[in-house]
């Protein structure tokens, strides 16, 4: 089949890309199919952190349903951290599995190792620009940094050899990394040199492949935070000792974050603490939410049996991690996510496998499989 002819998918999960970086941007590959085809702003999922938000878009599913409710869990048992990047933990079907039902191929490629053994299931092919193989060395040269804007345009270099080179494969997501986000606003020059670079690429695969469906979607946005707690102390000194707290957010790439998130989860040492530790939760300047477990379940649809005995949230300027003291006051160049403040997102949708009909019923990242038709 010739290039012309073939209808490749190809999913763009942009870590971190909230409407801004589109509206600061010029990117016209990008500008140019969110016109032609179909593009708004939707939500994404609580909490906004990637495991969360990249389980809920590669399954078309809540967390309440896939069951990835973070990027680590605390198994109280054992009374250890784990990163939740396990793909066992993962409760449905990945949109892989469903087009190998349909007799179509797929790859998966990321910026950060973590999705391939979280998402990988049912996939041809699955790259981590992170540690890539001799073979894709030699084909692209070394990957950049997984600290570096420059490792999400050799991963989108990556996506176009295996369309070119593999023509079996009907389907490519994409995951980037958010290093850059976290760095530097949209208006930015690390910013406006990443986004530019980026779109060039979606346009030399929009050129090769006239036939191409290309759709966009993120896993949250970014904000500047200027204060963190560390929960595990604030409590106790406000009076209410707790069994344990954890971010989120917190996974193997601290550079980017510290390990802090804008939703935290509470362990207690018994369960009529609960009143008390709202009660302190809510005096303290920041918190913007704080439930008990299967309130919070309710709230943020995240599955029960996967969160702490009380969820809480910060403000538009309020983390929670691990430090050395209870309380930081963050530098001004510090931008995160985690809270209902990132959950706003693009969702894009062009080319001839779009079944437009669903699109008034998209109103989150989680919608973008309603889109997608596998059958022809």
């Amino acid at each position: 089949m010739n290039r012309a002819s073939r209808r490749p998918i190809v999913i763009a999960m942009m870590d971190g890309f909230g409407p801004d970086y589109l509206e600061k941007s010029e990117m016209p590959a990008l500008k140019t199919m969110a016109a032609a085809g179909e593009c708004k702003t939707v939500s994404g999922c609580m909490p906004a952190v990637t495991n969360v938000n990249n389980a809920s878009i590669c399954t078309g599913e809540w967390p309440a349903v896939h069951g990835i409710t973070a990027n680590s869990y605390f198994d109280r048992a054992t009374q250890q951290e784990h990163y939740m990047n396990d793909g066992a933990m993962l409760l449905a079907p990945t949109l892989f599995e469903r087009a190998r039902s349909q007799g179509l191929r797929s790859a998966l490629l990321t910026s950060k190792e973590k999705t391939v053994s979280l998402l990988g299931r049912g996939t041809e092919l699955a790259l981590a620009a992170e540690r890539p193989d001799a073979a894709w060395v030699a084909r692209l040269g070394p990957a950049p940094d997984i600290y570096s804007a420059e490792i999400n345009h050799w991963l989108w270099r990556a996506a176009g050899t295996i369309l070119r080179e593999r023509p079996e494969i009907d389907l490519v997501y994409c995951h980037t990394t958010d290093y850059a986000m976290h760095m530097c606003d949209p208006d930015g020059e690390l910013s406006q040199r990443h986004l530019s670079a980026m779109d060039a690429l979606f346009a030399d695969l929009l050129n090769e492949w006239p036939q191409l469906t290309f759709c966009l979607t993120a896993d949250h946005g970014m904000s500047y935070k200027r204060r963190c707690y560390d929960l595990n102390k604030h409590m106790p000194a406000e009076g209410c000792p707790i069994y344990f707290a954890m971010s989120a957010e917190r996974d193997p790439y601290i550079k980017h974050h510290r390990s802090f998130g804008g939703t935290a989860y509470v362990w207690l040492n018994r369960p009529e603490d609960l009143d008390h530790a709202l009660g302190v939760l809510y005096a303290t300047e920041g918190v913007e939410e704080a439930y008990g477990r299967q309130k919070a379940a309710e709230v943020f649809r995240l599955h029960p049996e996967r969160i702490g005995d009380l969820v809480v949230t910060g403000d538009l300027d309020t983390v929670f991690g691990p430090m050395d003291s209870k309380y930081e006051d963050l530098p001004a160049t510090y931008r995160n996510h985690g809270s209902r403040h990132e959950l706003a997102v693009l969702l894009l949708a062009y080319g001839p496998r779009v079944d437009s009909s669903s699109w008034e019923r998209c109103t989150h990242n989680l919608d973008l499989l309603r889109l997608l038709r596998f059958d022809e």
